[in-house]
C-alpha cells in the first residue's frame, strides 16, 4: 500500500479529468480473469471480499494495491460471473463498488457479471429512434406508477417488462405502452431507474402502501433498480427485463430518457462514496460538515475529477449499453456546467439524437461558483435545455397553492403566456426570455413534484366540475408554442393525486394510473391527440432559430388581455391561432383581422377547435368568432387556396 501522506493528498488533489478520464474502474469481466479497481486515494487499507453468494458471511479476502492514480487493484485469475464481492476499507467498513454494473437484491453486495449475457434477442441489432430534438414531444412517467395497477390489464404490473407488453386494454380502451402510442409521444422520461435504496426489492412487498418511493435517493449509480425486475435476486435479468422495456419503446419509434440524480447521494457519512474517499465525492463545508445545497443532506463535487468521471462514465454506459436516448437532471444548477458539456459532446459521439434537460435551480445555497451553476440562461446556445416554471407558473399559478394562473383568470401573466409562446426568446422589447433558441426551453405546467394540473385546477377553482375546459386551454398553450412540449403520466384523461403536493413515498392509491380515468375522460385524451397531431402537421414549431421566430411569429396587439391571437408562417402556409380564456365569445371584428392578417383578399378554416380537428370554413364576412374558454388554429390562404 502507499502510505498515506499530504503529499500524495496533493498530488490527488492536483489530478485532472483529462489524465483520469480512460482509467476503467469496477469489476473487468473476462473468462480468463476480473480485474477489480476502485478510486479510494486516502484510505489507510481496501481489501476484496468475494464469494459465490452474498449471504455468506465468511468471504475470501484479499488485498489491494493503490497506484500513484489512487486507484486500488487487485487481478483474480479464474472465471468468477455470478459471484458478489463488497471492498473492506480501513478492515472495518464493507462497502459496494460505486461501478457496479448491477448487485444483489437491495444492494447488499456487487455482481460480477458479463454484461453480454444481458442482451435481449436483437437488442444489439435494432436501431435507435431517429428522433430529432427539435420534435420532441416528452411525457413523463413512473414504471411502477404507469402499469401498477389492476386495471392496466398488464400481466407484470409495475415492471419494466410490463411497460413492453402490447395490446392491453381495460373496458376497450388502451393502456400501457399503447395509450403512448396512441397519444403521438416521441420521447419518454422515466423517473429513476437506476439503483435506488428506498425501497425493499422483495417482490412479496412490492404492492406494500409503505414500500413505494419515486427514487430520487442514488445508491448504484451504473445499476438498474431491482424492484421493478421479476427476479431482483438475479443481477442479469434485471438488466435484460430493463432492457427488453426499452427495446419495447424503440420498436413503437419512442425514445427514452432517463432521470438522473447526481446532485446528491441518499447516504452522506457511510455512503460507498464518502467511505472509500473521505471528503472527496461531496462538497464540504469549512468546518467538516457537508454542504446541503440539494436540502437532502449534502450534495456532490461534480468538479472533482473522479466525481466527473463517474458522472460521465455512467451516463455514457446507460447511453451505450441501455441505449438510453436522453437524460433529465434533478436539481441541475448544482452540476458545474463543465461536466455537463464534457458528458454532452461524449454522449453525442454514441448517439448525435441524445437529449439533455433539467432544473435550472437547487434546493439551498451551495459552495458551487456561480458562473458554474446552470441556472435559467445558462444553457444559451449550449446544446442542452432548461425547465421553464416562468412559463408554467404563468400558466396555472403556483405550485401548490390557491394562486391562479392566466387559464384561471389572471390576464395580467398575457405577456409572459406570450414570451413562453415564442420559446423564451428574446422576442422584442416587452418579451424578453432566457433563450438563445427555443429547443433550450421545457414547457410545461406541471411535472411527478407538485400538485398534478388536475388538483391544482381544483384547489384553485374551489370546485372539481367544469374543469375539463382548464385543462384544454392549458394544453393548447403549451403544445401550440415553441419549445419542447412537456406532461406527465395521467395529464391527457384528468388523473388525480387526491390533493398529494408531494407523493414521492405515498402509496399507489395516490401516484398509480387508473385507467377508468381514461375511459371516464376520453375527451380530454383525444383533444390532446389531436393537438400533437396539429402541432406535427404544421411542421413550424422544428424551427428554434430565435431570428426565424421573430421574423415569422406576431403577436396582435390592441385586442383584450383575456385573448390571444398570434400568426405563424411557415414556407408557404400560414396559420392563426387564438386563444380565449373567458367564458363568452369573442368576436375579433374583420377590419382588424384583415389589418393583422395583411392579405388583400384571403380564405381562412379552422383546422384545430375544443373539439378537436376540423376541417371549417369559417363566415368572416363580419367578425371572427373565437368561442369561449378556446384554443383554436386557423389556415389562412388566398382565395381558393386552402
Amino acid at each position: 500500500m502507499v502510505d498515506k501522506t499530504t503529499a500524495f493528498e496533493e498530488k490527488i488533489k492536483n489530478l485532472t479529468y483529462e489524465k483520469i478520464e480512460d482509467e476503467k474502474l469496477g469489476a473487468i469481466y473476462s473468462k480468463e480473469k476480473t480485474i477489480f479497481r476502485v478510486f479510494s486515494p486516502t484510505s489507510e487499507s481496501v481489501e476484496l471480499l468475494i464469494s459465490d453468494d452474498y449471504r455468506k458471511t465468511r468471504k475470501d479476502k484479499y488485498p489491494m494495491k493503490r497506484n500513484e492514480l489512487g486507484i486500488c487493484e487487485i487481478s483474480l485469475e479464474g472465471d468468477f460471473k455470478g459471484y458478489f464481492y463488497n471492498y473492506l476499507v480501513d478492515g472495518k467498513y464493507e462497502v459496494t463498488d460505486p461501478y457496479s454494473f448491477s448487485s444483489s437484491i437491495n444492494s447488499l453486495a456487487s455482481a460480477v457479471i458479463d454484461l453480454k449475457d444481458s442482451d435481449p434477442c436483437g437488442f444489439r441489432e435494432q436501431k435507435s429512434p431517429d428522433n430529432k430534438e427539435e420534435d420532441a414531444i416528452i411525457y413523463e412517467m413512473s414504471v411502477k406508477d404507469y402499469t401498477a395497477d389492476i386495471s392496466s390489464g398488464v400481466k407484470n404490473r409495475g415492471k419494466y417488462i410490463g411497460l413492453s407488453e402490447e395490446d392491453t386494454k381495460f373496458k376497450g380502451v388502451k393502456t400501457g405502452i399503447d395509450n403512448i402510442k396512441e397519444l403521438g409521444i416521441s420521447h419518454v422520461q422515466l423517473l429513476p431507474i437506476y439503483d435506488f435504496i428506498s425501497v425493499d426489492e422483495d417482490d412479496a412487498k412490492f404492492f406494500d402502501d409503505d414500500n413505494y418511493n419515486w427514487g430520487y435517493d442514488p445508491e448504484l449509480y451504473f445499476a438498474p433498480e431491482g424492484s421493478y425486475a421479476t427476479d431482483p435476486y438475479d443481477p442479469i435479468s434485471k438488466i435484460k427485463e430493463l432492457k427488453k422495456m426499452v427495446q419495447a419503446f424503440h420498436k413503437n419509434n419512442i425514445s427514452v430518457v432517463m432521470d438522473v440524480v447526481y446532485n446528491h447521494t441518499f447516504k452522506s457519512y457511510d455512503s460507498n462514496l464518502e467511505t472509500l474517499a473521505k471528503g472527496y465525492y461531496h462538497r464540504m463545508n469549512d468546518d467538516g460538515s457537508f454542504s446541503n445545497g440539494s436540502g437532502v443532506g449534502n450534495e456532490i463535487n461534480s468538479q472533482n475529477p473522479f466525481v466527473r468521471k463517474l458522472i460521465i462514465d455512467s451516463l455514457c454506459h446507460w447511453a451505450r449499453e441501455y441505449k438510453i436516448d436522453g437524460f433529465r437532471f434533478d436539481l441541475m444548477a448544482l452540476i458545474d456546467i463543465d461536466t455537463i458539456q464534457l458528458a454532452l459532446k461524449k454522449l453525442r459521439r454514441i448517439n448525435p439524437n441524445i437529449i439533455i434537460y433539467g432544473e435550472p435551480w437547487m434546493a439551498f445555497y451551495s459552495p458551487l461558483a456561480f458562473d458554474k451553476q446552470i441556472l435559467k440562461g445558462s444553457q444559451r446556445s449550449k446544446s442542452f435545455a432548461v425547465f421553464n416554471d416562468d412559463f408554467r407558473d404563468a400558466i396555472k399559478g403556483d405550485a401548490n397553492g390557491y394562486e391562479k394562473g392566466y387559464i384561471q383568470g389572471i390576464f395580467s401573466n398575457k405577456l409572459a403566456i406570450e414570451t413562453g409562446i415564442a420559446g423564451s426568446i428574446a422576442y422584442d422589447e416587452k418579451r424578453i426570455g432566457f433563450t438563445d433558441k427555443s429547443s433550450e426551453t421545457i414547457n410545461y405546467f406541471n411535472c411527478h413534484d407538485n400538485l398534478i394540473l388536475y388538483d391544482k385546477l381544483a384547489i384553485s377553482l374551489n370546485e372539481y366540475n367544469n374543469i375539463d375546459d382548464y385543462v384544454k386551454l392549458a394544453l393548447g398553450i403549451i403544445f401550440l408554442s415553441f419549445g419542447k412540449p412537456f406532461i406527465y403520466e395521467g395529464n391527457e384523461f384528468n388523473h388525480s393525486k387526491n390533493n398529494d403536493a408531494n407523493s414521492y413515498r405515498s402509496p399507489l392509491r395516490n401516484n398509480s394510473v387508473k385507467w377508468q380515468d381514461k375511459l371516464d375522460n376520453m375527451d380530454i385524451f383525444n383533444y390532446l391527440k389531436a393537438l400533437i397531431e396539429i402541432r406535427k402537421s404544421m411542421e413550424v414549431f422544428s424551427h428554434t432559430d430565435a431570428q426565424f421566430i421573430r421574423d415569422n411569429l406576431s403577436f396582435m396587439e390592441n385586442i383584450p388581455d383575456s385573448s390571444i391571437i398570434y400568426k405563424i408562417k411557415n414556407e408557404d402556409d400560414t396559420y392563426l391561432i387564438a386563444i380565449n380564456a373567458l367564458d363568452d365569445r369573442f368576436f375579433l371584428d374583420k377590419e382588424s383581422l384583415n389589418s393583422f392578417i395583411g392579405y388583400p383578399t384571403y380564405k381562412i378554416r379552422k383546422i384545430f377547435s375544443k373539439e378537436g380537428i376540423n376541417k371549417t370554413d369559417e363566415d368572416i364576412s363580419e367578425a371572427l368568432i373565437i368561442e369561449g374558454k378556446s384554443v383554436n388554429v386557423f389556415k389562412l390562404g388566398v382565395e381558393n387556396g386552402l
